[in-house]
C-alpha cells in the first residue's frame, strides 16, 4: 500500500525575537504556517509524518515552546486508489 500518515501540529512559542526566528527556522522545512504572531509569541502550523513532529516538539523546548496539539494521524491513498 501506498499510504502515508501524517499528522498536523500546532505550536506555540513564547520569547525574544531571536528564539521565536529560530523556532520558525526550526519549522521551514515542513511548510510552516504562522497562524497568530505578536511581539512575545508565535502560532506555528506544520503538517509532517509523526517522527519528525516529535522531532520538531523536542528541539522547539529549547526555543519557547509553551504548547503543542496534535491531530493524531492522518491519511490519503495516493492516486486513483480509493479507500474502500
Amino acid at each position: 500500500k501506498s499510504e502515508r500518515f501524517k499528522e498536523m501540529a500546532l505550536f506555540k512559542v513564547v520569547g525574544n525575537t531571536n528564539k521565536i526566528k529560530k523556532a520558525i527556522k526550526a519549522c521551514k522545512k515542513y511548510d510552516a504556517v504562522i497562524l497568530d504572531k505578536t511581539k512575545k509569541s508565535n502560532v506555528i502550523q506544520i503538517t509532517a509524518l509523526r517522527r519528525e513532529i516529535d522531532k520538531v516538539t523536542k528541539n522547539l523546548k529549547t526555543l519557547g515552546l509553551v504548547s503543542a496539539s496534535r491531530t493524531g494521524a492522518v491519511a490519503m491513498t495516493r492516486g486513483a486508489e480509493v479507500f474502500k
